[in-house]
């Protein structure tokens, strides 16, 4: 009897034991949301579910009401840390003592944006708490490129954080900084002073991390919100356990073939210089086919590319929309923005495919554009800079798409599900649409059967060039040089008209 209370004894502690060993610490995060310009109502929420499903945290969730109203602020005294997300909150008397006692007591924050200014009547919280300098914004409009110092790229905070960041919200004046902050990124736009974006301060020991991005669309930023954590856990001095990401979820492959008119051009009398329009019925099965969208950013550095991408993706994501309903793969390959997207599971699905070898290229010589675009043709007369984020907003991404811009991780895709037919919309016809290791050139070399749809596409031609056409008259003939020499043409209205019912 004896031994057997004290092998029960025993058993009972050692599971104590594993059940303490396996229990994470847990964060514990009071986030204070209340900047109504930048939506923070419906971005803290989905930051919130973030947090709690990828790392060992907890939230609690403020929500201001109007600008005098901020219920629940009693949670700051029992959370680790604090993120502040408001704006000029013109909160009084016992909720506005709260928030000074819990940044005055050394205890750690996280502050966004229009944090720097997030109470009315304690605006001293900038200079004294965060040892910044806010002074206004710069105008809207140009895209923020944001750098990452090379001397803090080790940072804690900026684990995991590879690649481009930028953002459509506007710069705001931050410098100087108070002398014991350190600059972990600073922000740009054309023809004006860079400026800090983000940085840390210990003060007295207490830990504080700011950064002035905050935007509704900078939360859908896999970097941002991966920086943002990282903050988070340094600020509170907690260690963090991020949970493993699922798989991401496997198509199934329909039944049913997608009925195409294929617009192409044939010298009919080689060497005549005429070429003729022919058209051809083709039956491509829908399991093996896919649509690709090249370069369809949100802001191009040319305002009439921008207005004309606009137009074309608004009406691009109706006939995806209906493509993607009767199981045709979409690609998404919005060029140097993936590190936006570097945890989604489309962009994930991609890099899983495994490594296929390529084929031998076809030997397809590339023939002169029938236009000029070497000042790199944009018509409204701006100056070329970076001013993509992302894929345009306007363009739905799926839960089966895929996202990619490197022709290598595409083509493995496609040999993965068994896609032999690729149809490319997008942009420009006269650049990336030919020029990308994933569009036409390369993919036609490499076997795939490709299909410009050409209603959903445009040139970066200025009419002032040569050959002195319009605007649309440039694009169409850039479509009949990919007509004559690379791929046939189809009209979005065929491709609707060919799916199965």
């Amino acid at each position: 009897m004896r031994k057997y209370v004290l092998f029960m004894f025993v058993c009972i502690c050692c599971a104590c034991f594993l059940w303490t060993a396996e229990a994470e610490p847990v964060l514990k995060v009071c986030l204070v949301s209340g900047s109504a310009e930048y939506r923070s109502d419906i971005s803290l929420p989905k930051f919130k579910t973030y947090l709690e499903d990828r790392y060992n945290a907890e939230c609690t969730l403020l929500q201001a009401r109007g600008f005098e109203e901020l219920p629940g602020l009693e949670a700051l005294e029992d959370c680790d840390v604090a993120l502040f997300f408001t704006r000029r909150l013109t909160i009084d008397g016992e909720p506005l003592e709260r928030v000074k006692q819990y940044c005055e007591s050394g205890r750690p924050i996280v502050a966004l944006r229009t944090a720097s200014h997030g109470f009315q009547n304690y605006l001293e919280f900038d200079h004294e708490i965060l040892g910044g300098n806010y002074n206004g914004h710069y105008g809207n409009g140009p895209t923020q490129n944001v750098t990452i110092l090379s001397e803090v790229k080790d940072h804690i905070t900026l684990n995991g954080v590879t690649g481009r960041i930028a953002s459509r919200y506007s710069l705001y004046k931050t410098a100087p900084l108070a002398e014991n902050c350190r600059v972990l990124m600073t922000g740009s736009i054309p023809g004006e002073e860079e400026q800090p974006v983000t940085w840390t301060r210990v003060l007295n020991g207490q830990r504080i991390f700011y950064t002035q991005l905050g935007g509704v669309e900078d939360f859908e930023n896999a970097l941002f919100c991966r920086m943002l954590a990282n903050a988070l856990f340094w600020a509170a001095e907690k260690e963090m356990k991020i949970k493993p990401l699922p798989i991401p979820p496997k198509r199934v492959k329909p039944e049913g073939d997608l009925s195409l008119c294929l617009r192409s051009r044939v010298e009919s009398f080689k060497g005549s210089g005429v070429w003729d329009e022919v058209h051809i019925e083709r039956e491509f099965p829908i399991a093996k086919t896919a649509i690709l969208i090249c370069d369809m950013w949100d802001k191009h550095w040319c305002d009439g590319a921008t207005e004309r991408c606009e137009a074309i993706a608004k009406k691009m994501d109706g006939v995806l929309q209906k493509a993607r309903a009767k199981g045709v793969q979409i690609i998404h390959a919005p060029s140097d923005t993936l590190s936006f997207y570097a945890d989604w599971p489309q962009r994930r699905r991609m890099t899983m495919a495994p490594n296929v070898p390529k084929p031998e290229p076809l030997d397809l010589p590339d023939h002169k554009l029938p236009i000029d675009d070497s000042d790199g043709g944009c018509d409204t007369g701006q100056e070329s800079y970076r001013a993509w984020t992302r894929q345009s907003p306007h363009i739905h991404i799926g839960e089966y798409d895929g996202i990619s811009d490197n022709g290598n991780e595409v083509y493995n895709f496609m040999r993965q599900e068994g896609i032999e037919n690729l149809l490319i919309m997008g942009v420009h016809t006269n650049m990336c649409v030919l020029g990308r290791s994933f569009a036409i050139r390369q993919m036609t070399r490499w076997g795939v059967r490709c299909v410009l749809v050409r209603d959903l596409t445009d040139t970066m031609y200025d009419p002032k060039d040569s050959p002195y056409v319009s605007h649309d008259e440039g694009t169409e003939l850039v479509v009949q040089h990919i007509e004559k020499y690379w791929c046939p043409s189809i009209l979005s209205e065929e491709l609707l008209a060919g799916l199965p019912e």
